[in-house]
């Protein structure tokens, strides 16, 4: 994980065809790691107002780029400063020592929580993991975009955030196996073939190269040999995402 802020309190899209394929598709596809206990939402008083369940901390929202996504939420780690997010994080510069990068997006790397109980509270604010995903995909397969695809994530480091998409991906058991559910596989599938359609082209005005295979498709722990993350089953799952995502790219269902 990045470890920027850590204070716990708080298209110029392709014209491809393929596209319509992927909102249509059906179901089909299932993460584990060394979890670490997040928090879970807050629970109002009895004369509170009631809480959005998909945007918690009342965050400022955006129309999402991704087509799926339910909200686009403007999440403070994806801010060159947290406690005063205004500023996005871009993609133009890479590593501890912040040495500038050509921006690109070539990389889909999949995380899971650790945990099974609700996260988008713990992820829309500066939290003690500096975790902020490009995506957050529910039991149901439901998505959340906390940072815009352009901006930078804050998620998997300093040597990938620069260019990749994250997803965490909300585990439906516990240790040891940390499972998700099949709409959750499905819904990895279908983000992995819409980003495969900017391919050559650029997506949030980022240039994307990016082929639906195990090199551009990775795990948390494939970056970083300190995790487990995302744990034994949806590592053990990869390839068959893969291929779902493939049959989907292709216009199948």
């Amino acid at each position: 994980m990045e470890t920027s802020p850590t204070a716990d309190p708080a298209r110029e899209p392709s014209a491809h065809s393929r596209r319509r394929f992927l909102i249509a598709a059906g179901s089909g596809v299932a993460v584990t790691a060394a979890g670490i206990l997040l928090s879970t939402l807050p629970t109002g008083g009895p004369d509170s107002t009631p809480v959005d369940p998909d945007n918690p901390r009342g965050l400022a929202e955006y129309e999402p780029v991704y087509d799926r996504a339910v909200r686009g939420l403007e999440a403070p780690l994806g801010f060159d400063d947290c406690t005063n997010p205004t500023v996005r994080a871009t993609r133009d510069m890479a590593g501890s020592d912040h040495h500038a990068v050509t921006p690109i997006i070539d990389r889909f790397v999949i995380h899971h929580t650790g945990t099974t109980s609700e996260q988008l509270d713990f992820l829309s604010r500066c939290n003690r993991r500096s975790s902020a995903p490009t995506f957050y995909l529910r039991h149901d397969g439901s998505v959340i975009e906390l940072i815009r695809p352009g901006a930078k994530p804050s998620s998997t480091g300093a040597d990938w955030n620069w260019r990749s998409l994250a997803v965490e991906t909300l585990n439906a058991t516990g240790a040891p196996d940390y499972a998700v559910t099949d709409a959750q596989l499905e819904g990895l599938a279908q983000m992995i073939a819409w980003l495969a359609t900017f391919d050559g082209t650029t997506l949030d005005g980022v240039p994307v190269s990016f082929r639906i295979d195990r090199e551009h498709v990775i795990s948390h722990r494939e970056t970083w040999s300190g995790t487990e993350c995302p744990g034994p089953y949806l590592q053990s799952r990869l390839d068959d995402i893969v291929a779902r995502a493939r049959v989907l790219f292709d216009g199948g269902r």
